[in-house]
């Protein structure tokens, strides 16, 4: 779902060939009544909406063909249409006035608004193609990764940083693995100056690198149980299930340490054994921390972002099912499961 303006857009897709295709229908946001409806010919394979209100969208039909879309969400009208050909499914991203799409081995930048082409790069430090390229658009750079393939028949993996304005490589850095290569969707932009990369699943824990957007070198390096995340204020890490650590983003010097009163079970966030989520949520100046036992009540205990000091501590009548989210006015908004004790 996305939202622009007055609407709600939800895209509805059949969940496997044979069944009818896939629909964006506009919502009214206040009453839910619809307000345009487009069929899609197709399977969408990637989406990503636009700064001024469209929507990008990689269409594959039964027949092996595509097109790659823009459409203006306060229409439901279909702004540009390219066809696209590959063997593979990559995906669709967007940044300064331009959707980015590769396939072939070559990398291509359409005016949003038009169509029009503003560039084409070939990814020839890419040699197995560009349909295995997963990336990502943050600060004016493009984020592409992929297998190189050396000499002797050994593949390795390599991140790209282009520029979003005119398709040139700024850098390239090799991705040195210890474990399980990590999935591309572990690339994330932490704040203007820094980009994080899973590099490596393994049995402890996971390896993140942070990298300097403008070159492309490691700044520093996280190797935890549980992937770091972001907040305003720094990067959250945490040695162990007893403690969280409040890092500064730039340089990875621990500003602060807190020691739990209980330990935590991780929330699963992916597809791998060791993928676990921190369960913290950053609200406002605070840290709110789920903590929990295997036979007792979970715990919200809340840290200033700023120091690490816990300024609250509530118990939860039962146990957490999703992770916390946040309502205008200040509010947390959590869902339990209730404990109950039926006697026989």
């Amino acid at each position: 779902m996305w939202r622009w303006q007055n609407l709600i857009i939800v895209l509805t897709s059949a969940p496997r060939p044979g069944l009818p295709p896939a629909v964006l229908t506009g919502l009214d946001a206040s009453t839910g009544q619809p307000r345009w409806r487009l069929p899609i010919g197709g399977s969408v394979e990637g989406s990503s909406p636009t700064a001024d209100g469209g929507l990008a969208i990689s269409i594959w039909s039964n027949l092996g063909d595509g097109a790659l879309d823009v459409v203006d969400l306060s229409s439901g009208q279909v702004r540009w249409t390219v066809p696209i050909h590959s063997d593979a499914d990559p995906p669709v991203a967007v940044g300064d006035g331009a959707v980015l799409y590769a396939a072939n081995s070559q990398l291509t930048s359409y005016d949003d608004r038009t169509g029009q082409v503003r560039w084409t790069e070939t990814l020839s430090a890419l040699p197995g193609g560009a349909d295995e390229v997963v990336w990502q658009a943050a600060a004016g750079l493009l984020y592409l990764t992929g297998s190189v393939e050396q000499a002797g028949g050994q593949a390795v993996q390599v991140l790209l940083g282009i520029s979003a304005a005119d398709g040139r490589k700024r850098w390239r850095v090799v991705l040195r693995f210890t474990g399980i290569r990590a999935p591309p969707e572990s690339l994330d932009p932490y704040a203007p100056g820094l980009m994080s990369f899973t590099t490596s699943y393994y049995s402890g824990g996971t390896s993140q690198d942070e990298l300097d957007p403008a070159t492309g070198r490691i700044r520093w390096k996280v190797v935890s149980p549980y992937p770091a995340i972001a907040t305003p204020t720094g990067i959250v890490t945490a040695p162990g299930p007893y403690h969280i650590t409040m890092r500064d983003t730039l340089t990875g010097q621990t500003r602060w340490n807190a020691r739990l009163t209980r330990g935590w079970l991780p929330l699963v966030a992916g597809p791998w054994p060791t993928s676990w989520a921190l369960p913290v949520f950053p609200a406002g100046s605070l840290l709110v921390v789920r903590t929990a036992s295997q036979d007792g009540p979970d715990l919200l205990a809340a840290f200033r972002m700023s120091d690490g000091h816990r300024t609250w501590q509530i118990t939860i009548p039962g146990r957490l099912t999703a992770p916390l989210s946040a309502v205008p006015g200040g509010m947390l908004v959590y869902t339990v499961i209730a404990q109950r004790i039926v006697a026989p």
